[in-house]
């Protein structure tokens, strides 16, 4: 697991940094895709599902702050959709790396057994993006999420994916305020 503070990439302006986003997400999915090999686990069974299905779990703190900044309620649905497109982002380009992985290094070991099911799974989030109410979302990060989303579903149809899994949200607790974020993971803002 490995989580990315979304405040960070918060612009002067006000804007979010999509661009710098996307290399981040690129950046740490691989080294996740890296240690997958050398981490230890716990048990043989583990370790055996690890290596054959390669799962990451590439997530976000600070999601509350981030839209505080912004101005945006948390329960809105401007605060929905911009939360929307920054997870299509995340998970786009998480998978987009996963198949330009999986080019060079080969699928996970079951990907060719499930292809079909995995595929349609990808051609399900990539035409999840189009729910999202893009008039309350910066275009550039809606361009970004459907083109992370397209190539993610060419580059599996070509050569698989090198991870079965790849983003998870879940809650960053503690390690959240070790990355100086006000709020958790997806949660709002803790009142004390």
């Amino acid at each position: 697991l490995a989580s990315l503070n979304l405040l960070k990439f918060r612009q002067a302006d006000g804007g979010f940094d999509v661009e710098a986003f996307e290399h981040a997400c690129e950046v740490i999915f691989t080294a996740q895709e890296i240690w997958v090999d050398r981490a230890s686990y716990p048990t043989p069974k583990i370790a055996e599902n690890s290596y054959a299905y390669r799962p990451i779990g590439l997530g976000y703190a600070n999601l509350g702050a981030l839209l505080m900044s912004k101005g945006l309620a948390y329960d809105s649905d401007e605060g929905r959709a911009y939360a929307g497109a920054i997870t299509a982002v995340m998970g786009g380009t998480a998978y987009r790396t996963s198949a330009r992985l999986a080019k060079r290094k080969g699928p996970f070991k079951g990907f060719w057994d499930n292809r079909d099911a995995t595929i349609r799974v990808m051609d399900k989030h990539a035409e999840a993006v189009d729910q999202i109410d893009a008039s309350l979302v910066p275009p550039q990060m809606m361009d970004a999420a459907r083109q992370a989303w397209a190539e993610t579903c060419r580059g599996a149809r070509k050569s698989g994916l090198r991870n079965a899994q790849a983003t998870v949200l879940a809650p960053t607790g503690t390690i959240a305020f070790m990355m100086d974020c006000d709020t958790t993971g997806i949660e709002p803002d803790i009142a004390l």
